[in-house]
């Protein structure tokens, strides 16, 4: 059994270095590979694109496989691909191997979670999940400095490279533990018959605005103190520290306060917390103030810390019980949806503009300003869509 959480977890920290360094890398790959700026944002994008679009897949092959058959399956594939990416040559390589690492994340996120959920008895199960989340917001709250001190002293392949002695590690200890996960064919691929509950649309519409609004925030803030601003790699991901820890401090009150505030405030506050901080970034990368940049970043991580997790509680907690796997695959699904969706705006925003990409911030700034304008529609949504403290499994208040 502990074998089987130590492999999940090392999964879960992979995953999440991958996301939070490839901003505050992209730069240096960048000049390495002389990437334009579409190259650059099909790295981020193909694997946001290849996750939302097969993780449905991948928790329907969880289910007639069995949980530790895919999640191996997946934890291999991720590991070659970080293989890969690290050893490439070119843009297009990495490219492809992004996107084949995209296949193996949509395999290996939802058998994780079942893994622990069919292999920890449950009055263990609590525990076990808490390892699981917190060591992998430990990890994305260091993520983009050890990238950006991978990409200035190392060099940036070894921010990927990393993950194959913890993908050997994770499937090493998965052998020797060799759990046994059942199998349950026949379940529907996609139920979109959710969309028809109401709090469930809003909470997911939520979901959707926070993929799009972290990616500009993580993804191309990243780059952009580096490129517009002028940090080196380790000062640009140690400036990304104000939004990881109070996302941290944000995601552990909304958790305990949960019951008592409930989803519609929650969703409120982060909505326009969020929203406040990226219009504040905007300004400050369309002037040049490092300093407005870094201090907005601390609004715009309480925040998302208000959203993550209470939205896609407040969504699983409107559908019914026997739906609610569906439910979790989908969600996940629009939230990658929107990052992919970000990832496509910032790139348009900074191909179109004269500059060719983000030696100034004014490209990013509007991308920032663009989420803002997301986030605010988010909190109309959250205010009329979600009720003020307990859903009902039927979608009512």
């Amino acid at each position: 059994m502990r074998g089987a959480v130590v492999a999940a977890t090392s999964a879960m920290v992979m995953l999440v270095l991958d996301s939070s360094i490839v901003g505050v890398m992209l730069p240096s790959m960048r000049a390495d590979l002389h990437l334009g700026p579409g190259a650059q944002a099909w790295i981020v994008a193909i694997y946001l694109l290849t996750l939302a679009v097969l993780l449905p897949v991948g928790g329907r092959l969880c289910d007639a496989f069995g949980a530790v058959r895919t999640f191996a399956v997946g934890m291999a594939g991720f590991t070659v691909a970080s293989a890969g990416v690290g050893l490439s040559t070119a843009g297009v390589e990495i490219i492809a191997w992004r996107g084949f690492a995209g296949c193996a994340a949509a395999l290996m996120m939802p058998a994780g979670l079942a893994m622990i959920a069919e292999v920890v008895p449950e009055d263990r199960r609590p525990g076990a999940l808490a390892v699981y989340t917190g060591v992998g917001q430990a990890f994305a709250t260091v993520g983009p400095l050890v990238g950006g001190l991978c990409a200035q002293y190392l060099g940036w392949r070894w921010g990927f490279l990393v993950n194959v002695p913890v993908g050997v590690t994770g499937l090493a200890l998965l052998a020797l533990a060799r759990p046994a996960t059942p199998r349950h064919p026949g379940h529907v691929l996609l139920d979109l018959g959710l969309f028809r509950i109401r709090p469930f649309t809003a909470a997911a519409a939520v979901l959707f605005a926070l993929g799009f609004a972290m990616t500009a925030a993580t993804i191309y803030g990243a780059a952009a103190l580096q490129d517009a601003l002028h940090l080196p790699p380790a000062a640009a991901g140690a400036a990304l520290l104000p939004l990881a820890v109070p996302l941290l401090v944000a995601t552990h009150w909304a958790a305990r306060n949960y019951a008592r505030i409930g989803p519609r405030a929650l969703g409120v506050r982060g909505s326009l917390a969020l929203a406040v901080g990226l219009v504040c970034a905007a300004a400050g990368l369309a002037t040049d103030h490092v300093g407005v940049v870094v201090s907005a970043l601390v609004p715009a991580g309480v925040g998302i810390g208000l959203l993550l997790s209470p939205m896609t509680s407040a969504a699983l907690a409107a559908t019914p019980v026997d739906r609610r796997g569906q439910a979790s695959g989908l969600i996940s699904t629009v939230r990658q949806v929107g990052g992919v969706a970000g990832i496509a705006a910032m790139g348009a925003l900074t191909t179109l503009h004269p500059s060719g990409g983000v030696s100034d911030g004014v490209p990013v700034a509007l991308g920032f300003a663009l989420s803002a304008l997301l986030m605010g529609a988010a909190a109309w949504t959250v205010a009329r869509g979600l009720p003020r403290l307990k859903i009902a499994a039927s979608g009512t208040s």
